[in-house]
């Protein structure tokens, strides 16, 4: 299944062809938010990420659909 993928901020990648805020990525069926985190090496570490779902904020262990649109919002801090 194909599963959108928009990076905020500090997540954007670095590429050849420049900086990409957005990755397609193809999972098995009953692939988790969890599952794509692991794919892009993201979430690792203590990182707190807002995790939204095609306008829905939703927690790791959700189970992707073919063509939701996945959301990774760092968490900003500061003072």
């Amino acid at each position: 299944m194909k599963v959108t993928i928009r990076l905020h901020t500090v997540l954007r990648r670095e590429t050849p062809q420049g900086v990409v805020d957005r990755v397609a990525l193809d999972l098995p069926e009953g692939a988790t938010v969890a599952d794509a985190l692991s794919e892009l090496g993201v979430g690792q570490k203590g990182e707190f990420i807002l995790l939204v779902v095609n306008g829905h904020i939703i927690k790791r262990d959700h189970v992707l659909a073919n063509h939701d649109e996945l959301r990774l919002i760092p968490a900003v801090s500061g003072g």
